[in-house]
């Protein structure tokens, strides 16, 4: 059906106006005078249904929605001080404000938050909320780019019309690192508000009808560097020239002075900043905290049935104490409660135990404790953690005991009994939200950890003069420094003892008697060893956050003798408990697991220096070769440290003659060669330039690496060190490039490109992009661009990249005119063809120097998916002619691709009976002959039923089915042959213009097969002449095809007829 669109309107300059009828896509304002028409394809809605699929699983970075609910509902009655407050009326009302909230720690914060999403900034059509919950002891809960990923997903679900065709292909195009970039995600959520609030509309109540609100909580529990990544873009977004006009953020937090300084600008507030500092305002917060401590005190008096003066006394002391927040009541609450039913005592004397500030209250929990140094080993363990531990890894990680030697030793508890017993050991400091374990609060963590890092010294003085709570949570009292040092522990200590359980359930023997062998049962492998997952993936970085690693001397070192053997034992790559505990932690990596890793390249692949430095004092016999690769990378254990910045691992392999390394004893050996090459040709300093790893950098080089080494793509250490962005490695670099007369040559970047396109190395085309010194769309001296040679070796991710450029043009000809879609055609990479077609920037019909298309190319690889695009394109000609006079439905045929053969001939548009040209060796071939002879019974079937409809002047009405079955039996094709006479009855009879007929074909042949389903037909005289008077028998005895003559015997054939006019067949035999 048509649609009749016309605005009957001036044309405006910077307006594109349809005139003809098509449909495109413009940054700017569409006026149609045409004619729009749409049609209904299921097929089309499938493919972009799949593609917003794509998009929306990698934008679900964690359960948003859950860390939400995490946070109890409001009491009704509070939260209405900041709902009513004219500083949130106004941003409510303006159509881009950034409005921060700041509140000190136990304030309520995140349950306002909750409030705010599910009760006052619920999604309606004028409105669409998305949020985030910040959160530093849950991984990715830290990230700003999940946050970002997690409001897109929220807002691409509520309105799916934002997933435009121009939002998908970003994605598309971007990979898998699109959702890990802060710049494309931030620009995303910018185009995505630009798009909600078109700039055609012009009325004010209109435009504010599509704002969109952010509500980020807790910011300063977002990691350091992607909050000042958000923070600049939201004075941006503030300012008067902010992009997204019904774009608004709601940030909470504390009050840091870095975040206050980041938010407010120099000159004027472009932040709305709302604390609760009045006393108007603090009046407010006191009524509404008022109103929680009574409704708690009701439900304790019917829950424990209280009598009315009791209920009145605990209010009445609760009331008492100055500085109340959420926090300290819900604990002194429950506190009482615990009291009042484990203590069997009256409600008077349990508000003699009321604490009087949030820190009295954690150690009155911890007091509590049943068994304290099992409550601090669990609270150690949950702190240092680098994400939360399922119920069933802490029940594991508690239980170990030093004799432990094996899983089956561990008396694992229920998930139900062992909930009950972390309540018993830590109260209220713990909370378990879908079996994995948390702290109740960020503050815990402050009141557990000794020198806790955040906030900082001079943050803390800020708050501390600003805010009395800060004061009451900071001090308990006067003239105390803090809470009771019995109940705190140092964070190197739980990292310390998080890395000793790890290793030492890794040391089981379990991994050694029964390994993982291979990744093809590693998630049941994982999955029945509760703590594998998290110790194989994690047991270094704790280990290093312990700081037991060598501190220089000696005497540290020798301290620490056992657990570096136990180390080394866990690294041993001979053994099979290293190979298992390697592969799953080899899943965090995205590449392929590494063949052959030998223990020294372990150790310095995770910076183990002391397991290391103990490898090379006891090898005497030196038997290590520091040289040695592995299998899949051919990278040395000097490329792996110098990879991951671990200076003193590089300084100690290249440590040469021996000697004495930072007061150790090395015996005395050759160093690491320093320019070892891998498998790319690169070297230990072209991976650490990669990475950024200056000191390193600086090793390298002082212990001789040479800068210009060229690796496969012509790329050297100085190129690299001049596009990776770090001006301090540039600098190393380029001091050494001076020194040895060496110097960057333009040409030589632009060379790199050319073969890094071809060879598929992104970081190396990534590192060049960002120079700007390069042009993605360059031409070499055969007219080709780095996009063409892309195209052809089949290399996906550098065509999205450059793509992603948008300076490169994909419909370039070079020689012979071809494009980058028929050398992606040619070569059958699907995948590439498909990213091409669906920029809608490429005419899907040209033709290369033999006169095909991308179709021909990609009907003969039989790739379904690409051809179903290019028909629905409705582009190209589906029955284009090459020199040859091949079409696709040939090409097809051929190649034995039945669903393209059936979806060509769907089409209506092919012509099954089209032959070659005769000046070619496949002269006279049709694609019912092409495929007859490769014996591709499926596509025979698909075309007999086609062939033959126009009868050809002088020819029998079956002549293009006689010659395919002539050619089915020429090749032995039995079942074609077969197919033709009983299926598409084939005359046995036929021949060709030489006279040849079936069965004198098949005697030829030598098939008793084929003679027996000729002869069975029951159309042929066995006994009549056929070629020089002579009869089958006597031809098939006279070639000596003696299976024919068997054939033609069983069929009675009469052995005596004449060869010669003087000799019988018989004779011959």
């Amino acid at each position: 059906m048509a649609t009749i669109v016309s605005m009957m309107e001036p044309m405006r300059e910077g307006a594109f106006y349809n005139t003809e009828c098509r449909v495109g896509f413009q940054a700017g304002t569409i006026i149609n005078h045409g004619q729009i028409t749409t049609v209904d394809s299921q097929c089309s809605s499938e493919k972009l249904k799949s593609r917003e699929h794509s998009v929306l699983q990698r934008l679900y970075k964690t359960s948003y929605q859950e860390h939400k609910d995490r946070n109890p509902d409001r009491v009704p009655g509070t939260c209405e001080w900041f709902v009513t407050h004219p500083r949130f009326r106004e941003w409510q009302e303006s159509r881009s404000k950034s409005l921060w909230v700041s509140a000190d720690p136990g304030c309520g914060k995140s349950v306002l938050a909750k409030y705010l999403i599910d009760s006052v900034l619920t999604n309606n059509k004028s409105r669409t909320t998305c949020y985030f919950f910040f959160k530093d002891d849950i991984e990715d809960q830290k990230s700003v780019t999940n946050a970002i990923c997690c409001i897109l997903h929220q807002l691409f679900s509520a309105r799916r019309e934002l997933l435009s065709e121009a939002i998908l292909e970003q994605f598309e195009i971007g990979g898998d690192n699109f959702t890990n970039s802060f710049t494309a995600l931030w620009g995303t959520l910018l185009c995505v508000a630009q798009a909600s609030n078109p700039s055609i509309s012009s009325n004010e109540s209109e435009s504010k009808n599509n704002e969109i609100v952010c509500l980020l909580d807790a910011i300063d529990e977002c990691e350091s560097r992607g909050r000042i990544q958000l923070v600049k873009e939201l004075r941006k977004l503030d300012g008067p020239r902010g992009p997204a006009p019904n774009l608004k953020f709601l940030l909470i937090s504390r009050p840091y002075s870095e975040i206050r300084h980041g938010l407010i600008g120099p000159r004027q507030p472009r932040v709305i900043h709302l604390s609760g500092e009045s006393e108007e305002e603090s009046e407010k917060i006191s009524r509404e905290i008022d109103i929680y401590i009574k409704a708690r005190v009701e439900d304790i008096g019917t829950q424990h049935q209280l009598e009315s003066e009791d209920e009145e006394l605990l209010l009445k002391k609760l009331m008492s104490i100055p500085n109340r927040t959420y926090l300290w009541v819900y604990l002194t609450l429950d506190l009482i409660e615990t009291d009042i039913y484990t203590d069997n005592i009256g409600i008077s004397e349990a508000i003699t135990r009321v604490s009087r500030t949030v820190n009295e209250a954690y150690e009155r929990i911890l007091h509590k404790s049943r068994n304290f140094e099992k409550a601090k080993k669990l609270l150690q363990i949950v702190v240092a953690a680098v994400r939360p531990l399922s119920l069933t890894e802490m029940c594991m990680a508690l239980a170990l005991k030093d004799d432990h030697q094996s899983c089956s030793d561990i008396r694992i508890e229920p998930d139900a009994r062992f909930r009950d017993h972390i309540r018993d050991l830590c109260g209220f400091l713990i909370v378990i939200k879908d079996s994995r374990i948390y702290l109740l609060h960020q503050t815990v963590k402050e009141f557990l950890v000794q020198n806790h890092g955040v906030p900082a010294q001079a943050v803390q003085a800020s708050l501390a003069s600003s805010s009395p709570a800060y004061n009451e949570i900071s001090n308990p009292t006067n003239g105390d420094p803090g809470p009771g040092r019995q109940y705190s522990f140092k964070l190197q200590d739980s990292h310390l003892l998080l890395a000793k359980i790890c290793i030492q359930y890794l040391l089981f023997k379990d991994f050694q008697d029964h390994p993982l062998e291979g990744n093809d049962m590693l998630d049941e492998y994982v999955r029945k060893n509760g703590f594998l997952d998290y110790s194989a993936k994690h047991w270094t970085t704790h280990f290093h956050e312990s700081k037991t690693i060598l501190d220089q001397t000696a005497p540290e070192f020798r301290a620490n003798r056992s657990e570096t053997e136990s180390v080394l034992k866990l690294c041993d790559a001979s053994s099979k408990r290293c190979l298992t505990w390697f592969r799953v932690y080899w899943t965090t990596v995205i590449d392929r697991f590494p063949g052959k890793f030998t223990t020294m390249m372990i150790v310095s692949y995770f910076g183990l220096t002391a397991a290391a430095i103990h490898l090379l004092e006891t090898d005497t016999d030196q038997d290590i070769d520091l040289d040695s690769k592995d299998d899949t990378y051919q990278r040395s254990a000097l490329s792996w440290a110098a990879a991951n910045g671990f200076d003193y691992v590089v300084e100690l392999l290249l440590g040469g003659v021996g000697g004495r390394w930072r007061n150790i004893s090395v015996p005395f050996r050759a160093g690491a060669a320093v320019d070892s090459q891998d498998l790319y040709g690169r070297t230990p300093l072209v991976y650490a330039i990669w990475n950024q790893r200056a000191a390193v950098v600086d090793i390298l080089l002082k212990g001789g690496a040479r800068i210009a080494a060229e690796d496969s793509v012509k790329g050297t250490p100085l190129v690299y060190a001049f596009c990776c962005g770090n001006r301090d490695i540039e600098e190393l670099v380029s001091k050494r490039g001076a020194t040895v007369g060496l110097h960057l040559d333009g040409n030589e970047l632009t060379a790199m490109l050319f073969s890094a396109a071809s060879k598929g190395q992104e970081p190396v085309l990534e590192l060049l992009l960002k120079t700007g010194k390069v042009d993605p769309d360059s031409r070499d001296e055969s007219e080709r661009t780095p996009l063409s040679y892309a195209a052809a070796w089949g290399r996906e991710g550098i065509v999205e990249r450059l793509l992603e450029t948008g300076k490169v043009d994909p419909s370039f000809r070079g020689k012979n005119g071809v494009t980058p879609l028929l050398r992606a055609a040619a070569g059958g990479h699907e995948g590439i063809v498909k990213i091409l077609l669906e920029r809608g920037k490429v005419n899907p019909d040209l033709r290369d120097g033999k006169g095909r298309t991308p179709l021909s190319y990609i009907a003969e690889w039989g790739q379904e998916g690409t051809v179903k695009l290019l028909i629905e394109t409705d582009k190209v000609n589906l029955d284009e002619r090459d020199i040859k006079g091949r079409t696709p439905l040939s090409y097809a045929a051929e190649s034995g691709s039945a669903p393209i053969v059936k979806l060509l001939l769907e089409t209506g548009k092919v012509d099954p009976d089209s032959c070659a040209y005769e000046e070619f060796e496949s002269k006279g071939c049709t694609p019912l002959l092409f495929a007859a002879r490769k014996g591709h019974e499926a596509v025979v079937r698909l075309l007999y039923p086609q062939t033959d409809r126009v009868k050809l002047e002088h020819h029998n009405e079956h002549y293009n089915k006689g010659k395919a079955l002539l050619a089915a039996i020429e090749y032995g094709q039995e079942m074609i042959v077969q197919i033709l006479i009983e299926e598409a009855n084939v005359d046995p009879l036929f021949s060709d213009e030489s006279g040849h007929g079936p069965l004198l074909r098949a005697i030829k042949v030598d098939s008793e097969n084929i003679v027996q389903l000729i002869l069975n037909t029951g159309k042929i005289d066995i006994n009549q002449k056929l070629h020089e008077r002579s009869t089958p028998i006597s031809l098939a005895i006279k070639y000596g095809h003696m299976d024919a003559v068997r054939g033609l015997l069983k069929a009675g054939a009469d052995p005596n007829t004449t060869i010669h006019p003087f000799v019988s067949a018989i004779t011959r035999v």
